[in-house]
């Protein structure tokens, strides 16, 4: 994340029935509010893209000629986008736009990697549980196959990013997120917490087996000073002493898919950064991983990043 140069922003217009609407629903709207505050501390160029999914079904409900109903939806889309680029080029931003056709996801990821661009932001929106899991969401894909970080802001959780966390379980793919998050924390001059869930997934066995209080309390103190020792050696290997607000390292007690969340709202926190890792097929539809399983009941935004070697599956078109 050092260097931030190029920002691609996907926003959703469908609204309603309509495929393209000029009036941006809550998930649009966080994305674009997201941006503008990356764009006013990066100097970032921003691309904005709207991806628009005409189906066959969709023809077919219609009944219209088809080359002249894409016309028409992409004339709405192009104005809406160019209409919202005037606004934020009275900045000084530079903006571009595109339109694409096709899956939001793919078309998203297809577009980071034939523009270069260094990050995604997207905005979300709450489905239920059963919808999560059968068809998953734009921002969850992304996170599976863009090729660049994916920001995923939330409406009604979007303000100026100050207090960052990055949860870290000493991996490759931690460390990537710990260095992402110190990059970010630079640019926006914002406070950060380093993150550790520390399990202790042995204590009712240790009962069992007779093991005193004693004992079993001199053995999660040694895994929590085991585990600041971690903390402490990712975070010399980045630049993090030099933050203008300096970092803090906490490790907290529990699955980091419950206590992660809970240190977000007891801190107040505006952006998680969180390492991913790439599943496809059943096993990507049945676990996920940390990052997607916290999106949902999430109080901030989130930064995924992907692990060190990450290939893409969606090709540049």
């Amino acid at each position: 994340m050092h260097g931030l140069q190029s920002i691609l922003v996907g926003l959703n217009l469908h609204h309603g029935d309509r495929i393209a609407s000029v009036e941006l629903g809550p998930d649009a709207q966080a994305a674009l509010t997201q941006a503008e505050e990356l764009v006013r501390t990066t100097g970032a160029k921003i691309t904005l893209c709207a991806v628009l999914e005409i189906s066959e079904q969709a023809f077919h409900i219609l009944e219209v000629d088809r080359a002249h109903a894409v016309r028409t939806v992409e004339d709405v889309a192009k104005k809406a986008l160019e209409d919202i680029a005037i606004k934020l080029r009275t900045s000084g931003s530079e903006v571009a736009t595109v339109v694409r056709f096709g899956e939001p996801w793919e078309e998203l990821s297809r577009e980071a990697a034939a523009g270069k661009h260094d990050l995604v932001l997207v905005g979300t929106h709450v489905r239920s549980a059963m919808a999560r899991m059968l068809f998953g969401s734009t921002s969850r894909k992304l996170m599976r196959t863009c090729p660049v970080p994916v920001w995923v802001a939330k409406p009604g959780e979007i303000r100026e990013v100050r207090e960052i966390a990055v949860a870290t379980d000493f991996s490759d793919a931690a460390f990537a997120a710990v260095q992402a998050a110190v990059g970010v924390a630079q640019a926006l001059q914002a406070k950060l917490f380093v993150v550790h869930a520390l399990e202790f997934p042995f204590e009712s066995y240790m009962r069992t087996a007779g093991v005193n209080d004693g004992a079993m309390q001199k053995a999660r103190e040694q895994l929590h000073a085991e585990a600041r020792h971690s903390l402490e050696s990712q975070l010399m290997q980045t630049d993090a002493r030099s933050l203008p607000y300096g970092f803090k390292m906490e490790v907290v007690e529990g699955n980091p898919d419950t206590v992660v969340p809970e240190f977000v709202v007891k801190n107040e926190v505006d952006l998680l950064v969180i390492g991913t890792v790439g599943r496809s097929g059943m096993a990507g539809v049945l676990l996920g991983n940390t990052a997607e399983r916290m999106l949902s009941h999430l109080h901030s935004s989130l930064l995924a990043i992907k692990p060190p070697g990450f290939v893409s599956p969606v090709k540049p078109a």
